[in-house]
């Protein structure tokens, strides 16, 4: 689907900034996976603080990635943009994920793009990658990854029932962590390019988009772990 030109400038000034940290820290996450930790931490139980997530993304030394305070300030202005807009998209009340106001991920048909390439580009990007990551796995992992740095966060509660409905959520998010081995009959970068993503992987998605609602859902209820209550008395 076409994002709307909000969502296209906020997505476009992340990946700028990203690009040009990158250039001098190679191992920046590409911006799929920032956006599925951002997602986590919308559904995590407390607002997780700026100076929690900025070492997750970009290492201990967070604040010396930014070449200037400008840089850093056009991240972190675009990052709350962007969480915005998922938050927006969370607590509209859609029934079908072909709702224009329904969860849409940023997330890139890798195998699609890299497909759809002139020969000799194709060529070019798969000496230097071989192995594009499939539909959806870096969002996956992101996501993954928020789950696991604030895990007391997201240990479940003590009612079975919800504990139950949250680890079904998360089982179908970590399952886009594993390859696409189904055969290919979709592509989502072009969809008059090569077949990229199965139909099983493109369906694992979806299922996966309706448990971060049920996962966001969840969070809302529950509210902020609270410590139990202690007295001094004996």
């Amino acid at each position: 689907d076409e994002l709307d030109a909000a969502t296209s400038d906020t997505l476009d000034a992340l990946e700028d900034v990203l690009d040009a940290v990158r250039a001098r820290r190679p191992d920046t996450p590409h911006w799929e996976f920032c956006e599925g930790l951002m997602t986590a931490l919308l559904c995590t139980r407390r607002t997780v603080a700026e100076d929690e997530w900025l070492p997750v993304v970009f290492g201990d030394e967070a604040d010396a990635v930014f070449a200037s305070p400008a840089e850093r300030t056009r991240f972190i202005m675009n990052w709350l943009a962007r969480e915005a807009q998922l938050r927006a998209a969370l607590e509209a009340p859609v029934e079908s994920l072909d709702d224009a106001r329904a969860l849409a991920p940023a997330v890139i048909d890798w195998r699609g793009l890299f497909a759809s390439l002139p020969e000799d580009e194709r060529a070019e990007v798969q000496a230097d990658d071989a192995s594009a990551p499939a539909l959806a796995r870096l969002w996956a992992l992101g996501f993954m990854s928020a789950v696991e740095v604030w895990a007391q966060d997201w240990e479940p509660p003590r009612d079975k029932e919800i504990a139950e409905s949250m680890d079904d959520a998360l089982d179908c998010i970590a399952e886009l962590q594993d390859d696409d081995g189904g055969p290919p009959a979709l592509n989502l970068h072009d969809e008059n390019g090569p077949p990229s993503v199965s139909e099983a992987r493109f369906d694992a998605f979806g299922e996966a988009l309706w448990a971060v609602y049920d996962l966001y859902d969840i969070a809302k209820s529950l509210g902020p772990r609270v410590a139990p209550a202690r007295s001094e008395k004996v």
